[in-house]
């Protein structure tokens, strides 16, 4: 039998020319507990050119969501957040917060050092605050992590109705509904 194949996996993916055997398979990631990895044992045969494993990580990261983005701050209830990838595709279930303002993200990798990156936005808030929808990152250097997050309360806005025929002459009575 051939030397042990080291396929280095990038985004995901790697390739190799593995013969046909039967094969351990051991794993060397960074932030995931490298005795997961499915299947342990893979057969390599004729015909077949693809293969899957899985491999899992044990981390969990806490997102504590509060008017003001500080611990002590009021929490909000009710924010959606996402794990994504560095292009912000999402992946797995989304998670909200509870009404002490947190939400955890269960089974995320951590590493004393070199840990990876950990990517994640928020998709919704309680429909009473505003939030940042943009793509952000972490890493953790121990299995939790909390990481602070500000959803202010909405700002009231003043909105006016005018007649267009008329410059400047209030509309009396309505309502405008944005949806």
């Amino acid at each position: 039998m051939a030397s042990p194949y080291v396929i280095t996996i990038t985004n995901g993916s790697g390739s190799e020319a593995i013969l046909n055997g039967t094969y351990a398979v051991t794993g060397a990631v960074t932030g995931y507990d490298n005795t997961s990895v499915l299947p342990a044992t893979q057969v390599v045969s004729s015909g077949v050119n693809a293969y899957a494993f899985t491999i899992a990580a044990t981390g969990t990261l806490t997102l504590h969501v509060t008017e003001d983005g500080s611990p002590g701050g009021t929490p909000v209830a009710g924010a959606v957040f996402a794990r994504c990838d560095s292009a912000g595709n999402v992946y797995g279930t989304p998670i909200t917060t509870d009404v002490n303002g947190a939400a955890d993200f269960p089974y995320v990798p951590f590493a004393a050092s070199g840990a990876p990156l950990i990517y994640y936005k928020q998709t919704a808030s309680d429909g009473d605050h505003e939030f940042d929808p943009a793509l952000t990152n972490t890493t953790m250097t121990a299995a939790t992590k909390t990481v602070q997050v500000a959803n202010t309360p909405a700002v009231t806005r003043t909105i006016t109705l005018t007649d267009p025929n008329y410059t400047g002459l209030p509309i009396a009575s309505g309502t405008l509904t944005l949806t």
